[in-house]
């Protein structure tokens, strides 16, 4: 079997904090999701279906959002959660997503979050060019999908993204 080898980082790592570009971890999560979604609603990356209206979000969940704009929302934090874990699936997503389901008065037990949700939003997300498939390849030359992750035009849009929110909160001191 082939062993993975750790990722080596460049000189990047080696700068002080404050002599290179601003990051999406520079900045706070919800903070960056809010500006990210206003920013994926405003360039119509993602468009919101017919069923967002009355789908919920997990089976957990009694209602479905009070917020027509929740699947920016969904969608942002997603491509959040793919920039700070690389690479991820829908499978981890839903447990990400996921919370305890209220079953009266018996004990509460996880629940998964529902997958179309976080499907459609890779979709989404994949059609603008943001998201893309990762693929391992073997010393044989077989390649295994094991989820999605950013492409460099999503990585760099997003860090474009949190640096206008690190100027825009130094502008206000």
């Amino acid at each position: 079997m082939h062993e993975l080898v750790p990722e080596v980082h460049g000189l990047r790592s080696l700068l002080p904090r404050n002599q290179h570009g601003n990051t999406v971890k520079d900045v706070s999560a919800a903070e960056f999701i809010s500006s990210w979604a206003k920013h994926l609603k405003k360039g119509n990356k993602v468009k919101i279906p017919g069923w967002a209206k009355y789908t919920k979000t997990s089976c957990a969940r009694e209602l479905a959002p009070y917020d027509d704009d929740w699947l920016y929302v969904r969608a942002a934090s997603v491509s959040y959660q793919l920039y700070m874990r690389k690479k991820c699936g829908v499978h981890t997503l839903r447990k990400h997503y996921g919370g305890n389901k209220r079953m009266g008065t018996c004990t509460e037990h996880f629940a998964k979050a529902a997958g179309k949700n976080i499907r459609y939003c890779f979709q989404q997300l994949e059609a603008s060019g943001y998201v893309g498939t990762a693929k391992y390849i073997s010393d044989d030359d077989v390649q295994i999908i094991v989820g999605k992750s950013l492409t460099k035009k999503g990585i760099t849009d997003m860090d474009r993204i949190a640096a206008a929110i690190i100027k825009d909160r130094k502008a206000k001191k």
